[in-house]
């Protein structure tokens, strides 16, 4: 039990470390009707985590499809919580779920655009993810990795158990 609360803390800080960096570089794209004006090269935005999951959840609203990734958030903390519950098999689903929901619904962002501004007149175009969107996949990568172990011994025991 100790080991897991530590691996847990471990998640966690990966977590918290990933939500206060910054995870995706943006280049902010002018939106010209005329077709006539080009970006600057140097007008990035590098967008913080904790940024990213408030935006993620409006994202949801306007039913944006990069904002599909923000659901890794609660399967990462369903994983956390099944696994403290040594719920192993469910825990290592959900913490699975969330990395390929969370690299596959950010990783849209390639081709998809968001807005910019209220007015329209910006979009962001994803240009490269920064070490806290990795951080931010670690995380359930350890609970994933911690409860798929925990099963195997859980399974080892049974089967010593049985012969």
């Amino acid at each position: 039990m100790k080991d897991k609360i530590l691996f847990l803390g471990l998640s966690l800080s990966l977590y918290g470390v990933a939500l206060a960096l910054p995870c995706l570089l943006f280049n902010v794209v002018p939106i010209d009707a005329s077709g006539g004006g080009l970006s600057d090269p140097n007008d990035v935005y590098a967008m913080k985590g904790i940024e990213l999951t408030f935006f993620g959840m409006i994202g949801l609203l306007f039913l944006q499809i990069p904002a599909i990734g923000w659901f890794a958030n609660p399967l990462y903390w369903l994983g956390c919580i099944t696994l403290m519950m040594q719920r192993y098999r469910f825990s290592a689903i959900a913490s699975l779920a969330a990395i390929l929901i969370g690299f596959s619904g950010t990783f849209s962002a390639f081709w998809f655009n968001l807005p910019a501004d209220s007015g329209g007149v910006s979009e962001l175009a994803l240009s490269q993810f920064l070490l806290g969107f990795w951080l931010w996949l670690a995380a359930p990568g350890v609970i994933a990795l911690v409860s798929m172990i925990s099963l195997l011994k859980q399974s080892a025991r049974l089967t010593a158990s049985s012969n």
